[in-house]
């Protein structure tokens, strides 16, 4: 709910307390975008997924449908987040794009990837849900940030910038949206195992001077000693769509990485 995610309907507890409403989620088809999928269709809601790969949309939609207990005909876009004219689809952004690069060597198309993928396609798709939601004055946005948004990351001067920034608009669009009955939030993730995480395999120095796997390295770094699951950010997600007092916060869900 993430790289930019989620649209809610109010609806009362029940044991599935997501039937009935609408759940928008952009990367929707892998990492964590497709397990806060997961989470909200065993949770009852029907998910619309967005993403670039017709193929994979294909594939994560077919899983949802047929796999889970509640089939709610969940449903697929193609929609490339980086042009307006296809962010007509609807809400949530967990798409990341990272080109780890100093950023004295960033070219400038790289630069634009990042920019308008992460902050960009975060806007946009809040400028066109909100305006849904105001018509009916109830909704809520979850937006996905990182903790490099918080406190920068050596190589990542872009990319934190993104993330930095989709805290900031998420905080002003919080104020804007809250007489409306619309509350706007932000989770913060650390290292998350994904795909994207896999492979950091890459063999560095300890203070040893002995070769550990750079994955191992950042480990140590965290206060619990592990990556998180995506299915520990879909459950952030998942309190964030339920806490009807909760609005213009940042959570954050890292293991305790920017407190170590």
């Amino acid at each position: 709910m993430y790289r930019y995610f989620t649209k809610r309907m109010f609806s009362s507890a029940q044991s599935k307390p997501f039937k009935g409403e609408f759940v928008v989620i952009t990367g929707g088809t892998r990492g964590i975008g497709y397990s806060i999928a997961q989470k909200f269709a065993q949770n009852g809601a029907r998910c619309a997924l967005i993403g670039r790969n017709k193929e994979t949309i294909e594939k994560a939609k077919s899983y949802l449908n047929k796999n889970l207990e509640v089939d709610n005909n969940h449903i697929g876009y193609k929609c490339d987040l980086r042009i307006p004219t296809e962010i007509e689809k609807v809400c949530t952004v967990t798409l990341r794009v990272s080109h780890d690069s100093l950023v004295v060597r960033l070219k400038e198309q790289e630069v634009n990837d990042i920019i308008q993928t992460n902050l960009l396609g975060t806007i946009y798709m809040c400028s066109h849900i909100s305006k849904q939601m105001v018509k009916t004055k109830k909704g809520c946005i979850v937006n996905i940030s990182s903790v490099v948004g918080l406190q920068g990351n050596s190589g990542q001067s872009v990319y934190s910038a993104s993330k930095a920034g989709i805290i900031g608009f998420s905080k002003s669009l919080a104020k804007e949206l809250a007489r409306k009955n619309i509350r706007v939030n932000v989770i913060a993730p650390g290292f998350i195992e994904t795909d994207m995480t896999s492979s950091m395999n890459i063999l560095v120095m300890n203070k040893n001077l002995s070769a550990i796997s750079e994955k191992e390295s950042y480990k140590k770094k965290i206060l619990m000693q592990r990556f998180g699951k995506p299915e520990e950010i879909s459950d952030a997600a998942l309190y964030l769509a339920k806490a009807d007092y909760v609005t213009g916060q940042t959570l954050i869900v890292d293991g305790g990485l920017i407190s170590s």
